[in-house]
């Protein structure tokens, strides 16, 4: 069984609002993709596990928020879906 993150796949969106001001946040992508150059095209199960989230324990991806009125960056867990192949 595997799983995969319905908002990196197009299926939702995320409306997230700043922790620090309130304001809508904009989605940056996974948190992967900001570890260096290569990440990106590196395996996300691979990645999960070395990230210092327990992402991989509870099928989730993390996902990176930056609020354009304040700057201010956070992460938010997005629930991953069970997938069949």
């Amino acid at each position: 069984m595997s799983y995969a993150c319905p908002v990196c796949n197009g299926f939702e969106s995320v409306d997230a609002l700043c922790p620090s001001c309130s304001a809508s946040a904009l989605d940056q992508g996974k948190i992967h993709d900001f570890f260096g150059p290569y990440s990106p095209y590196r395996p996300t199960d691979e990645m999960a596990l070395t990230n210092g989230f327990r992402d991989a324990a509870w099928h989730q991806c993390v996902h990176v928020f930056w609020c354009p009125s304040c700057g201010e960056t956070f992460n938010r867990m997005i629930e991953e879906w069970r997938v069949s192949r």
